[in-house]
């Protein structure tokens, strides 16, 4: 990154990170600033723009119009899920993503790394916040959402390591990258908090008020979400769409039984550093 590409990838940083430690309005201005600078360095154009613009009405309208009958409110959600897919999938023109690290290897057995600044999911996962009820303001409600971790985290550690094994998809292989000053950042806001945003605080919490008075209504949202989750990582192989809706499934229960985003953004964010540190990264050599 150079020293332009770096602010901004700060200021997206404190964007995002405004969300818990200030209030609702300097969060708003910080993603606003933050669009605002992307385009005036060129990694947003107007139709970007217009695109941000877009998403931001649907959600209001979404979450506005109360009376908004049924069948309008699910093509509404329809049109706004399909759009958000089409930018977190960085099909939807208009955004200029730069890259971070080009086919480096992180160890000899691991497989090329390549990341990118996805500046299209950030700013949109930014909009995304906007709209999300609560996040935790004290400690109180830090360590409420600590209690729901460390077990999950264990599981699905241990299922996401024994299926990859099983896979033949990583092998044991402790080291400590010197990308990780940009890696965590990088990983914990762009991919966990936009992520967990979009499936966990939009998609599974919608389909769970939809299915609210069937009997495995829940469960079927959790279920659901981890699929489109999965289906979301397709790039990856068949082995990743796997791994990844498991975990998804993990996330998804820890957000229904902690209530809090919080927790599934951390247990997501835990699982991703255990693998960098840890095992083959992102994949064992081919």
């Amino acid at each position: 990154m150079d020293d332009l590409q770096l602010s901004l990838f700060l200021l997206i940083c404190l964007s995002i990170i405004s969300w818990w430690i200030a209030p609702r309005w300097v969060a708003a201005i910080g993603a606003a600033l933050s669009a605002g600078y992307a385009y005036w360095l060129g990694y947003v154009d107007g139709l970007g723009l217009l695109v941000l613009a877009g998403i931001g009405l649907m959600l209001r309208g979404y979450y506005t119009v109360y009376k908004l009958p049924e069948l309008p409110k699910l093509a509404l959600a329809i049109v706004l899920i399909g759009a958000t897919f089409t930018v977190y999938l960085h099909y939807m023109p208009g955004f200029y993503n730069f890259m971070a690290a080009n086919q480096i290897r992180l160890s000899p057995a691991s497989s090329p790394y390549t990341a990118y600044v996805n500046i299209d999911k950030a700013l949109v996962g930014l909009i995304f916040l906007l709209y999300f009820p609560a996040f935790n303001r004290s400690l109180k409600e830090w360590l409420h959402s600590a209690r729901f971790i460390p077990l999950p985290l264990l599981i699905v550690s241990l299922l996401l390591i024994g299926s990859a094994y099983a896979i033949n998809y990583i092998q044991f292989d402790p080291k400590v990258p010197s990308i990780l000053w940009w890696w965590i950042p990088l990983n914990l806001l762009f991919v966990c908090v936009a992520e967990e945003v979009f499936y966990r605080g939009f998609i599974q919490r919608e389909l769970s008020n939809a299915l609210s008075n069937y009997k495995y209504g829940q469960m079927s949202a959790i279920i659901l979400t981890a699929i489109i989750c999965g289906a979301a990582h397709y790039r990856g192989g068949i082995s990743f769409v796997f791994l990844s809706g498991l975990a998804a499934i993990i996330y998804g229960y820890v957000f229904v039984k902690s209530q809090r985003l919080e927790t599934s953004i951390l247990i997501h964010f835990f699982v991703n550093l255990i693998h960098i540190l840890t095992f083959s990264y992102p994949s064992l050599s081919r």
